[in-house]
């Protein structure tokens, strides 16, 4: 069973903001896919194919007691992460296997139950604003331009999600390497080309 994760915090107040893209990303694509999600306690889940996809209702520094839960529910062996990231500029995009937590709490906690090696991630860039604290940051909402910025590359993560299920990361990967070509020197509204970082401190 492969095991989609969505990062963000439950509750209303939370959902627009910029720590929710894993919740916004898994939100759209059931939204346009026509499926929902089941609440329970420690997890809102979605059972398609041979996937299972979640968002975890254990906040975010607690992630991985939503993932344990679901492995004792499910035969996992294979896990895709979809998360925000300071490090990369808004609606930047990086996909890629393993790497550190880069002070990301929600990929803290999941470390504890998933070897960061086996973390299959797709990391959704929200920038940062200069002279704020990163903690109050990532809990404000994104602007109306953010949104708008932001909606393809939530759309093109919905289809990452599809070859996911449907096929494996590698096809993702492929995917990723292609459109990231595609629009490398892309100049049109909205769009912002999926730039990779030099470095690997993303979150």
């Amino acid at each position: 069973m492969k095991l989609i994760v969505g990062l963000g915090n439950p509750g209303a107040q939370y959902r627009e903001t910029r720590h929710n893209i894993g919740f916004q990303v898994l939100d759209l694509w059931a939204s346009r896919r026509r499926r929902c999600f089941t609440r329970e306690s420690v997890y809102d889940y979605s059972v398609y194919k041979d996937t299972v996809l979640i968002k975890p209702n254990t906040f975010m520094n607690r992630s991985g007691d939503s993932v344990r839960e679901a492995c004792r529910r499910w035969s996992v062996d294979d896990y895709l992460i979809i998360c925000d990231d300071l490090e990369l500029p808004l609606a930047s995009v990086r996909v890629r296997t393993g790497g550190g937590d880069g002070g990301h709490n929600g990929i803290k906690s999941l470390a504890e139950q998933i070897a960061p090696e086996e973390m299959k991630r797709i990391r959704i860039g929200i920038g940062r604003a200069a002279g704020r604290d990163p903690a109050d940051y990532v809990l404000e909402p994104f602007t109306t331009a953010e949104h708008e910025l932001l909606e393809p590359v939530l759309v093109k993560a919905g289809e990452f999600i599809d070859l996911y299920i449907r096929y494996d990361f590698k096809q993702v990967l492929n995917e990723y390497s292609k459109w990231k070509k595609s629009y490398s020197d892309s100049r049109t509204s909205g769009i912002i080309s999926p730039k990779e970082e030099s470095n690997d401190q993303g979150l």
